[in-house]
């Protein structure tokens, strides 16, 4: 379809599909095409002609509030191609949070993300005047092919629109106004690629997802081969999701995305905007030209035909997302955000230094005989805020990467814990199948059960200096943070860290809940308490074993 053509069709939808469907609209597509592997957390959109859309959320969590963002490294390391897909450091995060309000009200901040490609079916259902007489079949979910950037664009402004006339409460809101539908940026797109915040650093920063033990990869990626795909594009929802609950970010159709192409620059991105960006692969690519970081500049115009540049290869998926700045009354929050992003931490030693150099320059500028000399100090403050924003955000880092350490220092304590009550309460069969074995005169046997439990204390020995080490360990860690950074900091950063450490386990939860309470005990004390430190590990363990 070109692109005269494409805008004539929704121009019709936007008069004509909206009229028929003024009710509430209905769902009347089987699920099991639309969304053949339902999940928990799924969000269903519905859509023109009783059609609908599945997305699923992707957490950006930040602990900086109003003007919070998610750093990632993109690309890849010691790539063929470095300007294509070399590493650069780029930044994410969502417009809405659980908290409701205002933009960034909530360090849980998220956005959507289809979870499946765009689909022919759906497609079809907004662009095409009149809905089709029957319902869409399994073989009508085939991605969405063969369409301009222009068209996928298009597509995502008129279903926006027909969800603002037919369904506006379906739409997720973000103070006062509401989602939009639109194609993801690349750093939404890799970010949710890769896995965002359910995988580790190195699994995120990976060159191809990871696979539990006996899985392949053709499991999860329809790409070139005859153990795959072998160039045939799939049905949405064939293969496995990725970590985030998506399907076919990788490999079956490539992914047309919003932004223009740039070239990457060592570790940034140039200057020059030039066509559009595909990502992904698609089912011609072979297994060993994959990778996540996989991208291509895309000609927007077929300059021999003199038409819209299109590829029977080529999809896209949507995101919802919503305005950055939603009320006139979010300046003041935004500009206060700001300068707390550059405001030295009050825990760390020269911070009052600092504090001191920062006014000293506001009380230039204000004093300054001319425009050009205010101009000229304000530019000075301006990169060292700048200089100390950077600073900040790697103390940030750094803060989480520590107490991530610290919970797992604890959660490995009270494991030996619990291994060493296992073995301490086989100690009195010992005793019993001694004396037995004594009795009946079977020395070989009494022997044999003296050793075993020779080699039973000899481990619980083993596990009390471990244990020891760990709770030193554990406690230089308590007293570095306590020491040097303020109780506010540490809350925001164990605030960021809760969601997370809470997913991989009840017992890192508890650890995390108790790394507060060391900490509020540190301030209170002065120092770290390794008495209550090991007494508190002791409870958690004896708490988890059952026993009194």
């Amino acid at each position: 379809m070109t692109m005269i053509a494409t805008a004539a069709a929704l121009a019709t939808v936007s008069g004509a599909v909206f009229a028929q469907t003024a009710a509430a609209p209905a769902i009347t597509w089987e699920e099991k095409y639309y969304n053949p592997q339902p999940a928990a957390g799924d969000l269903t959109l519905p859509m023109p002609c009783g059609g609908a859309m599945v997305f699923r959320r992707i957490d950006t969590p930040n602990s900086e509030g109003a003007i919070g963002d998610v750093a990632v490294v993109l690309g890849q390391e010691g790539e063929a191609q470095p300007y294509l897909d070399g590493l650069r450091r780029g930044y994410v995060s969502g417009p809405f949070s659980d908290a409701g309000g205002a933009a960034g009200s909530s360090v849980r901040g998220y956005f959507w993300m289809a979870k499946y490609e765009l689909a022919e079916a759906q497609y079809t259902a907004v662009t095409a005047p009149t809905c089709p007489d029957k319902a869409p079949r399994k073989r009508d979910f085939l991605p969405a092919v063969g369409h301009s950037k222009i068209d996928y664009d298009l597509f995502a402004q008129t279903y926006t629109l027909w969800l603002l006339h037919t369904a506006p409460q379906m739409l997720p809101t973000v103070g006062a106004t509401r989602a939009f539908l639109r194609l993801p940026t690349e750093e939404e797109w890799e970010f949710a690629e890769r896995g965002g915040t359910a995988l580790s650093e190195a699994q995120f920063r990976a060159p191809l997802p990871p696979l539990a033990e006996g899985e392949s990869l053709s499991e999860y990626v329809a790409y070139g081969g005859t153990d795959s795909a072998g160039g045939k594009i799939q049905i949405i929802g064939t293969l496995k999701p990725n970590a985030l609950g998506l399907h076919d970010m990788l490999g079956n159709a490539a992914e047309i995305i919003g932004a223009p192409f740039y070239m990457v620059r060592h570790g940034r991105m140039h200057g020059q905007a030039g066509g559009y960006v595909k990502r992904g692969g698609d089912a011609r690519t072979p297994a060993e030209s994959l990778g996540q970081a996989i991208r291509y500049e895309v000609a927007p115009y077929d300059l021999i035909s003199g038409t819209v540049a299109s590829d029977r290869f080529t999809g896209t998926r949507l995101v919802i997302s919503a305005l950055s700045i939603t009320a006139p009354d979010q300046q003041a929050a935004l500009i206060g955000a700001l300068d707390d992003l550059a405001r030295p931490d009050p825990g760390l030693k020269g911070t009052a230094t600092e504090t001191e150099a920062r006014q000293l320059l506001d009380q230039l500028a204000a004093a300054a005989a001319d425009g050009r000399e205010k101009s000229r100090i304000d530019r000075i403050r301006a990169v060292i805020d700048a200089a100390q924003a950077e600073r900040n955000a790697q103390r940030d880092r750094t803060l989480r990467m520590v107490i991530s350490a610290s919970v797992m220092v604890c959660d490995q304590a009270v494991q030996r814990l619990l291994n060493a009550f296992a073995i301490s309460m086989l100690l009195p069969d010992y005793d019993s199948m001694e004396m037995t074995a004594m009795a009946a005169h079977d020395t070989a046997l009494a022997a044999e059960v003296r050793a075993e439990r020779e080699a039973a204390l000899q481990k619980l020995r083993e596990l009390k200096a471990l244990t020891e080490g760990e709770v030193n360990e554990y406690s230089d860690l308590v007293e570095g943070l306590g020491a040097d950074y303020s109780p506010a900091l540490l809350a925001a950063q164990v605030q960021y860290l809760r969601p997370e450490i809470q997913a991989r386990s009840a017992r890192r939860g508890s650890c995390l809940a108790l790394l507060e309470t060391h900490l509020d005990a540190r301030r209170t004390r002065g120092f770290a308490d390794m008495s209550l430190i090991t007494k508190d590990f002791t409870s958690m363990a004896k708490a988890a074993a059952d026993l009194k």
